[in-house]
């Protein structure tokens, strides 16, 4: 299957509200399409979106970790930013910390 009709499938999910079924494409090989579903997570703002998101920020691949982060942020919950600034004391990779640290200051 192409990336692009990947793409519009996950699209076409989140309209329906289909988080479960938004889930399989985390595990495509094409980073574009995994990150697409991240996104389409993160407009979701449910309870089973978030609870994925938050497994993706500990990925061991620092772009889903980046993208995690940011589609995380788009709640702006108390929650997504209490780990968030859990995550910027932890983290690591000077780039996901970074993106970690944008992220937060958009909660002001």
């Amino acid at each position: 299957m192409s990336e692009e009709r990947d793409i519009e499938k996950i699209q076409k999910l989140l309209a329906k509200g289909k988080t479960e079924k938004i889930e399989k494409y985390l595990n495509d090989k094409n980073i574009v399409v995994v990150k697409a579903a991240i996104a389409a997570l993160g407009e979701s703002k449910d309870e089973a979106s978030t609870n994925l998101l938050s497994k993706l920020i500990d990925h061991q691949d620092p772009e889903i970790r980046k993208a995690a982060i940011v589609a995380f942020g788009k709640g702006k919950s108390g929650y997504a930013r209490t780990f968030i600034q859990h995550l910027v004391a932890t983290e690591k990779d000077e780039q996901v910390k970074e993106v970690a640290m944008k992220v937060l200051n958009e909660f002001k």
